[in-house]
């Protein structure tokens, strides 16, 4: 362990982002993320373009994944204490005045961005990042909220779902025309949020004897029941799957993959459903490979098969 005293920031902010949120992982997975549903949601209207909002949405989505990160490191401060001491900010690798001074610029540089770039979706992006806030302080009924954790996931999980509808509307804004939020958006919405929801309820189930005072799905649920929402929302992915592939025209190895991906992923996770053990237990990073593989297979094939126009 070091002194957090003894090194400066850019070394506290390297520990932070090596450990806590790996930008090697994260930027390229955003990348792939937002183009492919740019790209999806640009492909159902007319053309493709890469524009200001592009840009923008991309740097929304990376520094509002940050700034997530941020706020559960901050709202945890004292519990990641007892139960994750191993973790940079415990062991006084880095300050929480760190985590505080990157929410701060992660919060910085989305306004800005959006305010400077993307003015078309600001009531939008101004109504993603309120519930955001909201989240951060517990909707001001913390104790209410640590005390009933169902009420917490029913208030605190719509947020990735929000951050999506916001890049949605930044990928309507492109090009000349500002099209309008429809029922084959909403659709949209789904195809990119479940993947997110996949991945949020994996990193929290565990073995019955891996339990902690961590809230998880599988402490309420139990591993088993918690282990069938992913189960149902990779089908429910996979089947939105092939309705924009069909709307899209995308090719036959387009469904190739994403069948080999679905029975790949869907043996681990049926796997620890029959024997719920810790050593089974890899739906974490099955559920982010699930995520990364179904994306780049998308955004690959609609690269394939539309023209992409680039405006400056």
């Amino acid at each position: 362990m070091m002194n957090s005293k003894s090194i400066k920031f850019p070394k506290r902010a390297w520990i932070y982002f090596t450990e806590m949120f790996p930008i090697i992982v994260y930027l390229p997975f955003v990348i792939a993320m937002y183009a492919c549903m740019s790209f999806t949601v640009q492909s159902l209207g007319s053309e493709i373009v890469i524009d200001c909002y592009f840009v923008t949405g991309i740097i929304s989505a990376f520094f509002m994944m940050l700034l997530i990160r941020n706020f559960d490191d901050l709202k945890d401060y004292e519990l990641d204490k007892k139960i994750f001491p191993n973790r940079p900010i415990p062991r006084g690798d880095v300050k929480k005045s760190d985590i505080q001074l990157m929410a701060f610029s992660s919060f910085i540089i989305v306004l800005l961005a959006n305010a400077i770039f993307a003015q078309k979706t600001l009531v939008v992006f101004l109504v993603m990042i309120v519930y955001a806030l909201l989240t951060y302080k517990w909707f001001f009924a913390e104790k209410f909220h640590r005390s009933h954790v169902f009420f917490t996931m029913f208030t605190h999980q719509p947020l990735p779902i929000i951050i999506n509808f916001f890049l949605i509307h930044t990928a309507l804004a492109s090009g000349t025309n500002y099209e309008v939020f429809s029922l084959k958006y909403f659709f949209v919405l789904l195809l990119f949020s479940f993947p997110v929801t996949i991945w949020e309820t994996s990193r929290k189930i565990r073995s019955a004897d891996m339990e902690t005072e961590y809230e998880t799905f599988s402490r309420f649920l139990g591993a088993r029941n918690a282990t069938l929402i992913p189960i149902i929302l990779i089908f429910l992915t996979s089947i939105l799957g092939v309705y924009f592939g069909l709307q899209l025209n995308l090719g036959v190895s387009f469904y190739i993959i994403l069948l080999v991906l679905l029975v790949g992923v869907a043996f681990f996770y049926i796997r620890f459903f029959v024997k719920p053990t810790n050593e089974n237990n890899l739906l974490k990073s099955v559920s982010m490979a699930f995520a990364g593989i179904f994306f780049l297979n998308l955004l690959a094939h609609i690269i394939a098969v539309k023209q992409i126009i680039l405006l400056t």
